[in-house]
């Protein structure tokens, strides 16, 4: 040997089966890692388009714009994109609650709303007075015609701000074109129409024929700098800038709705921890089995090292040895890891895309879809150079204790074959009921480091695959949208309210799991500023009192920090939150609003309340704010201060798998029962919302079963390392008498231990993971639901998987002779 160098290729050569172990340990660490990098693109490409196809392809809109203002910003080069629409006003949809609100777009922005420009019949509006409408708005207008009929509209319109009452008209329209439903709009309480060009120029007065333009900046980093300098020069207020929020939140994108306001991403990010954190452990999990192969092999080979260091090889040498031969598995390993996990994240994702209509993407042809997926593909050089360096950090992070482990044994105690001492503690006789399961523990305790890693390194993979399924509901960009409505229903009568009874009734119907409540009351200013309820404080003009009574949970969700006490205190009529009205600017100048503010105190209707804070507005569903100050106050409290204990709006929550026509009966019945109530469904707003977020679902869900595959083909590598490895032991105990069942059985309880205790400890870690990604949904540190079946499924796939890693060198091993066995080097 001329060199020592050279023996870390004949040790690899000789080495045969540890040497393949660590070599599939690399090949699935750089597959997990590459996987994750090809798909992550796409998953947070596919993010970005669900956000913008539920509220528009848009980064902000001004609102209320002159042509001349419309024309500023066309012309301004940070702005990548900039298009436009004019409102004609918005209809009531008989008994429903939602408006239809015509529109006419340019043609630039109407690109920037995909869900609203879906056609199922006719085609969309090329001239003044031709419209295109929702089948559901159609149905709720009484319309049983077709494309080519009149279409009769009362619409009104008024200024995003306006100091006077809403203009109304009543229009002809030709229908030349039927839109796909979009019930997403029913959780803002609006569905839209298209109106062809020079419809408002045929209709509106010059005072409402102003712009909403939509834009997004070409530089995003510096988005609220570019947005706050654009409407100083063109004067427009803060009151008129409308930010696209939902898509600005997938994009990462820093805005800030006022001055006293922070930035929405800005601060501390439990979805940047949770991200860090599923990476660590995906990593970890890859290293600890690395680690664990390698301090086996190393275990091993002690005597050898012992004689080299007995002929004069320093530590450095054996340092530099175990790194050489992880260099040349790695030369091997990463490069065949890195083709098939591009290949794997190709399959993954075609496998996912094909399974359904390209309609569920929200894309027209499964052509589009396949040029999304291509475009934010991250299948280059340099994702892939970054996937081989972190799985060779990894590996050598893995290796180095190892590799300090075999430089720092005493040649003499390594050549002599024993490393540490052996100590027996007096044990009392007891009776053992099954020697097999008592020899497994024995075995456990007698190298509890190996032990240890080994159960670490299946906790690990546990910890992933329950952590990653709960990370991949945070994609959901749908989520947020979600909560704009209560309830799977809304049952609303904003004149008599329902009786205390009717809620009662409805608790008890089958198939409704809980009834969400809001009682509402409504206060004008009479001529001389005077209000109907009694209160210690005076408005300003044009502003309302409005008095709200809501339930327990509703309050917290107003205000998540409420204390025990400050809700009791709010039960007991001593306490509220306040909404404060919107200050309207009018003819340049920003009129004075009625402010309240935490710590104050309010009297209403003789009854003294301390302002705990300011909260969201509150509001019959789909009504919108009326502007004013809103008194929220506990459901009870309610019924002090106005004298009534009717309910506005009820919100029922449906049980999984509820007969939602006994259920829908029951409404109707309600509804009937009660003059001038109407209800709404939310069913269909949520299925399109699921249907937003089936794309990413899939191929997160592809991503989740590939780590777990590798996660057991890891648990398996390691057992069988673990198991291959004793080879010498298992002959000398089979040389003293034990069978080949009892072998079995023993080394079969030793792999059900390892998955039970790693399963425990598993299914504690992914608990703690999914706090932390749960805190990155809603940005609050609290215990959650425990996820039952992503533990208990990876906990079972665990314990299987050490059974079958534990059979399969059994069986061979069995079949060698005892002599080879005891015999045997590797």
């Amino acid at each position: 040997m001329k060199s020592y160098h050279a023996l870390a290729w004949k040790e690899l050569k000789t080495q045969k089966i540890t040497s393949t172990l660590i070599l599939i340990a690399i090949i699935l660490s750089t597959m997990m890692t590459t996987v994750i990098g090809q798909s992550w693109g796409i998953l947070q490409a596919l993010r970005e388009q669900q956000a913008g196809m539920l509220n528009g392809n848009r980064y902000a809109t001004f609102h209320n714009l002159t042509e001349e203002q419309k024309l500023f910003l066309e012309k301004d080069d940070r702005l990548s994109f900039v298009g436009s629409n004019m409102t004609l006003g918005t209809a009531k949809l008989k008994n429903s609650g939602i408006s239809l609100q015509l529109r006419e777009y340019d043609e630039q922005d109407l690109s920037v709303y995909p869900t609203v420009t879906q056609l199922s019949k006719g085609h969309l509006p090329q001239k003044a007075g031709e419209i295109a409408l929702p089948q559901d708005a159609l149905d709720y207008l009484g319309f049983s015609g077709d494309i080519g009929d009149t279409v009769t509209l009362s619409l009104s319109i008024s200024l995003l701000q306006d100091t006077e009452e809403a203009y109304e008209y009543q229009a002809e329209f030709t229908l030349c074109g039927i839109l796909r439903s979009n019930y997403i709009g029913y959780s803002s309480g609006v569905v839209t129409g298209i109106a062809g060009e020079g419809t408002a120029e045929k209709w509106l007065s010059e005072k409402y024929k102003l712009y909403s333009t939509d834009f997004r900046t070409a530089d995003k980093g510096g988005f609220q700098q570019t947005v706050s300098d654009l409407a100083d020069k063109v004067g427009v207020p803060k009151s008129r800038i409308q930010y696209n929020w939902l898509y600005l939140s997938a994009l990462g994108i820093d805005y800030s709705e006022s001055d006293s306001d922070e930035s929405k991403t800005s601060g501390f990010s439990y979805m940047t921890v949770a991200g860090i954190m599923i990476g660590a452990l995906v990593l970890l999990a890859a290293g600890l089995v690395i680690y664990n192969i390698l301090k086996i092999a190393v275990s091993k080979r002690i005597k050898e090292y012992g004689t080299l260091r007995a002929i004069g090889a320093h530590q450095g040498q054996l340092y530099r040895l175990v790194a050489e031969e992880l260099i040349l598995l790695c030369l091997a390993g990463i490069p065949i890891g890195a083709i098939l996990g591009v290949i794997s994240a190709g399959g993954i994702t075609k496998a996912a895309t094909s399974l359904f209509s390209p309609e569920i993407f929200m894309v027209q042809s499964i052509q589009e879809l396949d040029k999304l997926i291509a475009q934010n593909s991250t299948g280059k050089l340099l994702p892939l150079l970054v996937s081989a360096a972190i799985t060779l950090v990894f590996a050598f992070i893995a290796a180095m204790p190892a590799a300090r482990y075999a430089a720092r044994v005493s040649p003499t105690v390594a050549m002599h074959g024993i490393t540490s001492k052996v100590k027996r503690k007096n044990r009392k006789d007891k009776h053992i009921r099954n020697f097999e399961a008592f020899y497994a523990r024995l075995n456990l305790k007698r190298n509890t480091a190996r032990t240890a890693i080994t159960i670490l390194s299946l906790v690990m993979s546990i910890t992933v695959f329950v952590a990653i399924q709960s990370f991949s509901g945070l994609l959901d960009a749908s989520q947020d949208v979600q909560k704009l409505h209560l309830g799977d229903y809304s049952i609303t009568n904003d004149t008599i309210g329902f009786n205390p009874s009717v809620v009662e009734d409805l608790k008890l119907q089958q198939g409704i799991s809980s009834v969400s409540t809001l009682k509402y009351s409504l206060y004008k200013q009479e001529s001389d500023g005077t209000l109907p309820i009694e209160t210690g404080f005076k408005l300003r003009p044009a502003e309302t009192l409005q008095i709200i009574g809501v339930d327990e949970e509703r309050l917290k969700s107003l205000m998540p920090a409420l204390t025990k006490d400050e809700m009791q205190e709010l039960k007991d009529g001593k306490a509220c939150l306040i909404k404060n009205p919107i200050a309207i600017a009018y003819e340049g100048k920003q009129t004075e609003t009625t402010s309240f503010t935490a710590g104050d105190t309010i009297s209403v209707a003789n009854n003294e309340l301390k302002v705990f804070g300011n909260s969201d507005a509150v509001g019959l569903d789909n009504e919108g704010f009326v502007n004013g100050v809103q008194v929220v106050v506990f459901d009870t409290v309610y019924d002090q201060l106005t004298g009534k204990n009717t309910y506005s709006e009820l919100y029922p929550i449906l049980e999984d798998g509820a007969n939602t026509q006994a259920v829908e009966q029951k409404i109707e019945q309600i509804c009937n029962q009660t003059a001038g109530s109407r209800w709404l469904s939310y069913q269909n707003t949520d299925r399109q919302l699921e249907e937003s977020y089936q794309q990413i679902r899939l191929i997160a869900w592809g991503l989740i079963l590939f780590i777990g595959l590798i996660g057991l083909l890891n648990i398996i590598n390691t057992t069988y390392t673990n198991i291959h490895t004793r080879i010498n032991e298992i002959g000398m105990q089979r040389a003293i008498g034990m069978s080949t069942a009892s072998l079995y059985k023993t080394f079969l309880w030793e792999g059900a231990y390892y998955g039970i205790i790693a399963g425990a400890i598993g299914a504690v870690a992914g608990y703690i993971c999914t706090i932390f990604v749960e805190a990155a949904a809603t940005d609050q540190l609290v215990f959650v639901a425990v996820p039952i079946s992503p533990i208990i499924q990876a906990a079972f796939a665990s314990i299987v998987a050490c059974l079958i890693a534990t059979c399969i060198p059994l069986s061979q091993i069995a079949k060698m002779s005892i002599v080879d066995s005891i015999e045997t080097v590797e």
